[in-house]
């Protein structure tokens, strides 16, 4: 074993002499690994765009990790409890060949979303299609006028949106659609469009994006619901960052079965709102990528040769086609790019009404599915009005933060085990959620790890490098290797993490500071040692212990929580950020997910092992806790299982 020096004045760091004389050949104190993904940092218009892959099974793989993520960045995974909606119709405008109902639906209790309810007056079975919008002046109820169709001096056209068009031609031609408001929009207003637009909402994973996600989500739900609909014809549209809840709706729910992202998939602009941004959202990925999971069903991007989607037909399309082709359906996709600026204009939207004629309708013929002008009074299509107030129970943006945190506390303390044989269900539900939290997610934490011999065992030193170094000595009785990993846990102070979204598209400093552990871990591991024990100090302890939740390598554990208050969301926030990492249940899952003999020491009063303990009790297995210093005999012994 190693012997440390330690002393109560300093706990922070850890030298250890000669260590890489015996050490991992190649190992060096301070050296990143080669998978280290340090680069300059992303933003919403760093050009992006993702390697089609070659194997379908490939694909597979990594389309079902992009749903994972999509679902974690949206506070979705594990999917909430879905609540009654409860519908409520407070008024309905009778037109010849269709019917437009105001509908509130309570997504979520205490949230209701609204919008407007389009039908045929034909009777049977119709597809339905979920409307979102984009950010039009007057959201769902936008009617501006169209330009020309083609300007006589070929010049781009100025863009428009006669949204209410929508609902009213795809009504007239035989579907059921249900446009609804952005947050913040019309009647959907308890809260506004800048909703959770700070940090400590993203470590929960609330967020704007997230809550429209969901209630796209529970669009369909009701959809599927309705007498007049047929639940396996259900489409999608919308414009902008309604194209952005297309897309994202569209990877992540089975039940769309066709789907038209206007003017937003490019790998040049993600989106500049925060509804579509999320919390660790393109981390290794772009829209375009996101796009792709939508593949082999039938999808068509509408694009415009005067905003970011300009390249789209000649780079991002060809890419999402090359996933097609490894289905085989290559029919299923296209592309419509016109001469105007950004728009969900007349010529977008018949483009549209024709994509759905073919795969929803089944018609081979669909020319005919044109406009036709109508008349409808914008005003009588308000849900909420003095007869029909916003019910009492509405909550604001403070109360449905806390409701949306408290769900996930209730979350993780339904999932925690309460025996050994709730291990495989916690790990299934919470493991995915802290490797994407983390941003490790494809490394080898994934992957199963070749044991070794198993009378030899590793012992990792982690440490942080930016504190005073001590001397130590090598003590005798090491059963292997013993290595030394330096750790560069310099901040990033929280507007640096907010400014321009970085947390949705790059590895926080934490991030980076587990995997090395991890990395290193299992470089011991595959050396041919049989378990690999892990010792951490000072502000190593932290990314330590979530490194030991996510490695496959099994050993012991002793961590130095340094005090650390791991029950507030402003102490992860200034010392150890990662998006959604406290919805993913921090700490405590990492501890409960390794599932091995752990120590935890100098919690002080503000470490709350109280979860670990409990969940170590009822698993079988030995935990530790000391709320002071610990000394390298004590250490010695807990490792050696005394």
């Amino acid at each position: 074993m190693l012997h440390f020096s330690t002393r109560s004045t300093f706990l922070g760091c850890v030298a250890i002499l000669a260590v890489i004389s015996f050490s991992i050949p190649g190992l060096s104190e301070g050296r990143m690994p080669e998978t280290s993904r340090a680069s300059a940092p992303r933003d919403i218009d760093t050009h992006h765009l993702f390697t089609p892959p070659t194997d379908k099974k490939a694909w597979a793989s990594r389309a079902k990790a992009l749903r994972e993520q999509i679902l974690f960045s949206s506070g979705l995974l594990p999917m909430p409890e879905k609540t009654p909606l409860n519908p409520r119709v407070t008024g309905k405008i009778v037109g010849p060949d269709y019917t437009i109902e105001n509908v509130a639906l309570e997504t979520m209790p205490g949230f209701y979303l609204c919008g407007n309810l389009y039908r045929p007056k034909t009777g049977g079975k119709h597809p339905g299609i979920a409307n979102p919008h984009g950010h039009w002046n007057n959201g769902r109820l936008e009617i501006q006028p169209d330009v020309e169709r083609t300007t006589k001096d070929g010049k781009m056209g100025v863009g428009r949106g006669n949204l209410v068009s929508i609902g009213v031609n795809l009504a007239r031609q035989g579907h059921v659609v249900f446009a609804y408001d952005m947050v913040g929009y019309n009647d959907t207003n308890q809260v506004d469009h800048k909703f959770a637009g700070n940090l400590r909402p993203w470590i929960w994973n609330v967020s704007l994006l997230g809550l429209q996600l969901w209630n796209s989500i529970r669009v369909v739900d009701y959809l599927t619901s309705l007498p007049d609909v047929d639940a396996n014809r259900i489409g999608v549209t919308g414009a902008s960052g309604g194209g952005t809840q297309t897309f994202l709706l569209s990877a992540v729910d089975d039940r769309i079965k066709a789907s038209v992202p206007v003017n937003m998939i490019s790998s040049y602009m993600q989106g500049g709102c925060l509804c579509e941004n999320g919390p660790g959202l393109r981390v290794d990925t772009d829209n375009p990528e996101i796009g792709a999971c939508f593949a082999p069903k039938p999808q068509m991007l509408v694009a415009a040769t005067g905003d970011w989607t300009n390249k789209v037909p000649n780079e991002e399309w060809p890419a999402i086609r090359k996933v097609y082709d490894l289905y085989g359906a290559g029919d299923k996709t296209a592309v419509n790019q016109f001469n105007y600026q950004h728009n969900y204009n007349i010529d977008s939207r018949e483009a549209m009404y024709a994509w759905f004629g073919t795969w929803l309708l089944g018609r081979k013929e669909t020319s005919g599915l044109k406009e036709r002008p109508f008349e409808v009074d914008v005003k009588a299509m308000r849900v909420w009005n003095d007869r029909n107030p916003m019910p009492p129970n509405a909550l604001k943006e403070p109360e449905l933060i806390q409701s949306m945190i408290d769900q996930s506390e209730k979350q993780l303390a339904d999932l925690w085990p309460k025996s050994a044989g709730d291990l495989p269900q916690f790990r299934a539900a919470y493991g995915p959620a802290l490797r994407i939290s983390l941003g490790v997610a494809g490394t080898s934490a994934e992957r199963a790890v070749r044991g070794g011999s198993a009378k030899r065992q590793a012992l990792l030193v982690v440490y942080d490098k930016s504190g005073e170094k001590p001397s130590s000595e090598i003590a005798a009785g090491a059963r292997g290797p013993a290595a030394a990993l330096g750790l560069d846990l310099a901040e990033m102070k929280a507007d640096a993490l907010w400014s321009k979204f970085y947390s949705c598209y790059n590895r926080t400093p934490l991030c980076e500071a587990v995997e090395r552990v991890i990395l290193e871990a299992d470089k011991l591991r595959q050396a041919g040692n049989g378990r690999v024990d892990i010792v951490a100090y000072g502000k190593a302890g932290i990314p330590a212990l979530l490194a030991r939740g996510l490695s496959q390598t099994p050993g012991r554990t002793v961590i130095d929580a340094g005090q650390f208050d791991n029950s507030s969301d402003d102490a992860f926030i200034t010392q150890f950020f990662a998006p959604g990492l406290r919805r993913a249940g921090d700490v405590r899952t990492a501890a409960m997910l390794s599932a091995q003999p752990l120590c935890i020491f100098n919690t002080g009063s503000r470490f709350d092992t109280r979860s670990i303990s409990k969940g170590y009790e009822a698993i079988g297995v030995p935990f530790l806790e000391n709320n002071g210093v610990m000394d390298s005999k004590a250490i010695g012994k807990w490792l050696n299982g005394k």
